[in-house]
């Protein structure tokens, strides 16, 4: 059963950063943004989203944006084969954790985000410590 969490966990990752990614190299950080305020909406009406299309900012995350895609790609087959990936598994959730630490350093010294930035940190808090319980539960290591 864990096995099984782990992998629908790495999927979910994986995939959401495969598409995030596209979306920001495609149509840009201020479209992508739109689209998950307007997602978010249906469960909590946050205001609106702004300052996310300034041409530095646009620049930067779709240079990036790449790496989401490659890190996603990464999951995706770490799902696929986690007893192939396991010594990895712990790496890659070490990353996804890295990343909402980041944002809450960026919340503590500059102050809380749209609501959208802090819903993502909160499951990029909490998700990789799940999957990581996940990964020792099923004995990958």
């Amino acid at each position: 059963m864990a096995l099984h969490i782990l992998q629908l966990g790495l999927y979910f990752i994986g995939l959401a950063g495969i598409l995030i990614g596209a979306s920001i190299a495609l149509i840009g950080i201020e479209q992508t943004g739109q689209i998950f305020v307007w997602i978010l909406s249906w469960v909590r009406n946050s205001g609106p989203l702004s300052d996310l299309g300034q041409p530095n900012d646009d620049s930067e995350l779709r240079f990036y944006s790449v790496f989401f895609i490659a890190y996603g790609a990464l999951l995706v087959l770490a799902a696929r084969k986690p007893v192939k990936y396991a010594k990895r598994i712990p790496v890659l959730l070490a990353l996804f954790f890295a990343g909402g630490t980041a944002r809450l350093i960026s919340y503590v010294q500059i102050g809380p985000p749209h609501d959208l930035f802090i819903l993502l940190m909160a499951i990029e808090l909490t998700l990789p410590i799940m999957l990581y319980m996940c990964w020792r539960a099923a004995k990958l290591n």
